[in-house]
């Protein structure tokens, strides 16, 4: 009679559990959860002009100018090339002495204070933008001398003077010295030596902003300054990354090049492994076998969009459908 008893009272609680079951996952019994409210504010922003502001506010100016010499000198340090004591010796020669430079708030700080994240970070984003500034035709030029080509002039007779047997006789004219001018020649050694190296930190940029811009579009609803601060945040966390990604970029030793424009408006090579370099006014293009792989937006051949707090929350209720 007891173990019936028992029976029955597991059989109601299964039944009275069942039942709870049901009205639970029943839509006229559970309770109705409000929605959230739609953000109209939001609009989609492309992530890579976010990311490339971030990134230039990183890199060091020196008088409000790029300084190749200084931050050779940076980059050695954060990479462990060189120590304190040759840093000390390369201010010498540039006339700063390097125990009079504070540690902190000069534009020279990083070269003294010891900071080897900041001196990572600051050589990182020095590098990453040495693709998306102006180029400067001179860092592949030398100078060498030539001949000037110019006509003989015709050459104008000497003042007369008479002999004592009363002819005249005229001066010897003066024969014209050969001249050289100066001019610049593309040094095909040194564009040997760094065109390799401009694409492997174009394909670093083109990697590591796509692995931010994946990032940022995990955090929607922020201001466009927002994200432009989380992604030097980022940046700077992922800066031996970066350093590490550019060595990794680099094309096979025997990788040909071939230099298609270089002037004042524009930078063009290609290479034998289907890369397209292009940095002109409109910035920096860089395609991979026919693919866009970094410019006009995209990063590896697509465009990150953020969904941005582009207007203020009032907006929202403007442009709510108007209750009948």
């Amino acid at each position: 009679m007891k173990q019936n008893k028992l029976w029955a009272a597991v059989l109601v609680g299964c039944l009275t559990l069942a039942g709870c079951k049901e009205a639970t996952s029943n839509p006229a019994t559970a309770a109705t959860a409000p929605e959230p409210p739609v953000q109209r504010n939001l609009i989609g922003v492309p992530a890579l002009p976010v990311i490339q502001d971030a990134v230039l506010s990183l890199s060091p100016t020196f008088a409000g100018k790029r300084n190749v010499a200084v931050m050779g000198q940076l980059c050695a340090l954060a990479r462990g090339e060189t120590d304190q004591a040759r840093v000390n010796e390369f201010l010498r020669g540039q006339g700063i002495d390097a125990a009079k430079v504070p540690l902190q708030g000069d534009p020279l700080s990083l070269l003294v204070n010891d900071d080897r994240s900041g001196q990572t970070t600051a050589c990182a984003a020095y590098l990453a933008t040495s693709v998306l500034t102006e180029v400067d035709a001179g860092e592949f030029m030398r100078s060498v001398q030539v001949p000037l080509q110019e006509e003989a002039k015709p050459v104008q007779p000497a003042p007369r003077t008479t002999k004592k047997d009363g002819k005249p006789k005229e001066q010897p004219a003066l024969a014209a010295q050969p001249k050289t001018r100066t001019v610049l020649q593309v040094d095909d050694a040194l564009l040997a030596e760094v065109l390799p190296i401009k694409l492997a930190e174009a394909r670093a940029d083109a990697d590591v902003f796509a692995l931010i811009a994946a990032e940022l579009q995990r955090r929607p609803g922020l201001s466009v300054p927002e994200y432009r601060d989380e992604a030097r945040q980022l940046f700077s966390r992922l800066a031996p990354v970066y350093l590490e990604r550019i060595k990794t970029s680099l094309p096979p030793a025997n990788t040909t090049y071939k230099l298609v424009r270089l002037d004042t408006d524009a930078f063009v090579f290609t290479n034998s492994r289907g890369s397209r370099f292009e940095y002109t006014s409109d910035g920096l293009r860089l395609w991979q076998n026919g693919i866009l792989w970094y410019g006009e937006g995209q990063l590896l051949g697509q465009e990150y969009q953020l969904q941005a707090m582009y207007f203020p929350e009032a907006v929202n209720g403007l442009l709510a459908p108007l209750k009948q």
